[in-house]
């Protein structure tokens, strides 16, 4: 399927990846002039393969409008979405200032972790940024 899928999204001139069971197909004019056609041919490649395409799930993202594929912002650069970014942000300010046991709201087993593995994701996600959490995250005493 995901060859099928991938000589599809070419012909239409553009990129097709998976994760999961997540599709997602990314292109420029010639896509975006024949998006009904595209996604019936999908869901065609799809159906024969013995899959179903939920529509619920399916989203058109136009340029200029914040295009967000498995809770990662993808637009020119990856990242994560600016709510994310600023809620983890004050989580850590929060750890630093008045103790991580404070922020353990959800009671995860190995708080520091968590957190270590969270500041890992948007590190991946997107260096830059993620390179400011890990700052704070160094600067957290995990003795309070």
């Amino acid at each position: 399927m995901d060859k099928r899928l991938s000589a599809l999204a070419r012909r239409f001139g553009g990129d097709y990846t998976r994760y999961a069971d997540d599709l997602t197909f990314s292109g420029f004019e010639k896509l975006a002039k024949h998006t009904r056609m595209f996604i019936k041919l999908v869901e065609k490649i799809v159906h024969t393969e013995g899959l179903a395409i939920n529509r619920k799930k399916t989203r058109i993202m136009r340029s200029g409008r914040r295009q967000r594929v498995t809770g990662v912002v993808v637009n020119r650069q990856t990242n994560l979405a600016r709510r994310d970014f600023d809620l983890l942000k004050a989580i850590l300010h929060n750890c630093i200032t008045k103790g991580p046991s404070t922020q353990n709201r959800s009671n995860h087993p190995n708080f520091r972790e968590h957190l270590r593995g969270r500041v890992a994701h948007a590190l991946h996600i997107g260096p830059e940024r993620g390179a400011k959490l890990q700052q704070l995250f160094n600067q957290i005493d995990w003795s309070r």
